[in-house]
């Protein structure tokens, strides 16, 4: 069952299925696009909308095996805690190869912004090899102008995902003005397939990581060591 949070005229719709905020809007309407399967030219479904968390990867699994953007979004959490504007979801154990990572992922809704919070746990004795991110798709309208960090972003040159480093990124919609701070995650990758009238702007550690031979130091978490990365969302 999905979990409705709440905080004056904004609200959070989140599915333990996957740890997935499917929808966030407010009284103006939605600020992210609502999670939903599109279909491609070539009649392929894709899952897009929403905000997902991606872990233990973001974007190709490389040599791991792991999937694209791996096993969290697809996943059963369970909820530990639950407030009116506050969820703490977790995840005893993770996919194939990280059973002994233990996850935590918190939302905490403020009346015009949100906060979420993955804490990642090595349960186990040997390293784990963790670079996740946060994927949310922010809402537009078709054909209008998006600025990204005050400069005019064509839609259709972010078909290849461009990265920029940097704490926050500043995203300018017809309708809104978006801010994205992140702790931990300083990689952002801008992207959009325009299947839907949506961009991503989407903190990460390091990008396509995982297509690396070997882990980076900020990759590598070791037994019984504990990490955390957050977003926050603050829109006008």
């Amino acid at each position: 069952m999905e979990i409705e949070l709440w905080n004056g005229s904004a609200k959070a719709i989140i599915d333990p299925r996957g740890a997935w905020m499917t929808n966030l809007s407010d009284d103006r309407g939605d600020v992210l696009f609502p999670k939903r399967k599109l279909n491609t030219i070539e009649g392929e479904a894709k899952v897009r909308g929403g905000s997902h968390v991606c872990l233990p990867n973001f974007g190709p699994g490389g040599d791991s095996g792991q999937s694209q953007h791996g096993f969290g979004r697809l996943m059963d959490w369970d909820i530990a805690e639950q407030t009116a504007n506050h969820v703490v979801l977790s995840l005893e154990k993770g996919g194939q190869g990280y059973e002994k990572l233990q996850s935590t992922l918190t939302y905490d809704l403020g009346n015009a912004s949100i906060t979420m919070e993955l804490e990642v746990k090595n349960t186990g004795d040997s390293d784990l090899r963790v670079a996740p991110a946060f994927h949310p798709y922010f809402a537009v309208l078709g054909g209008e102008e998006v600025k990204i960090n005050g400069d005019v972003q064509p839609l259709e040159d972010l078909a290849d995902t461009l990265f920029v480093t940097g704490d926050s990124q500043a995203l300018e919609l017809p309708l809104r003005k978006i801010t994205l701070s992140s702790w931990q995650l300083p990689v952002w990758a801008q992207w959009t397939d325009q299947l839907g009238t949506y961009v991503c702007v989407e903190p990460t550690v390091g990008g396509y990581t995982f297509l690396e031979d070997a882990p980076s130091e900020a990759e590598l978490l070791g037994p019984a060591q504990t990490r955390k990365y957050a977003l926050t969302i603050t829109w006008e």
